[in-house]
């Protein structure tokens, strides 16, 4: 969510943008609907919350953990657009991977379902970015 918000703000395009803003507000609501869910679970749920790293990537921490994993990989804000979405495409990859293994291992069905589905929404995100990229690079100048 923090990544796309700010790639948002950095993209002059109309449609890149309204996109970006689209994948920060998906993202945004997988937090909102894991809440909900694992309100409802109890014990199992805050079991399954603490497996996904919830607590520790809410929005105050999100910004200071993405500069983290930028950095890692060399990345920065003043990277460019298209070397940042190749970065989103491989964290939403990783995601879907996360949540597969967290759908497998999850004992109430409503969890396994609810990971199933955030599996396929990351795998869209991930291909949503892709075309995003191909559109990106197909109308910078060149160089």
């Amino acid at each position: 969510m923090t990544l796309y918000t700010r790639l948002a703000n950095r993209v002059t395009e109309d449609e890149p943008r309204r996109l970006l803003r689209m994948l920060a507000a998906a993202e945004e609501g997988h937090i909102g609907r894991l809440t909900d869910l694992v309100t409802s679970l109890g014990e199992e749920g805050a079991g399954a919350l603490g497996k996904v790293g919830f607590v520790a990537g809410l929005r105050q921490e999100a910004g200071k953990q993405l500069d983290e994993q930028l950095r890692d990989l060399g990345l920065s804000e003043s990277s460019t657009v298209s070397e940042l979405v190749r970065f989103a495409v491989r964290m939403e990859t990783k995601a879907g991977g996360h949540y597969e293994r967290l759908a497998v291992e999850a004992v109430d069905v409503r969890i396994r379902d609810f990971f199933a589905v955030l599996v396929e929404e990351e795998a869209g995100h991930a291909k949503q970015l892709e075309n995003l990229r191909e559109m990106l690079e197909a109308s910078a100048p060149p160089s």
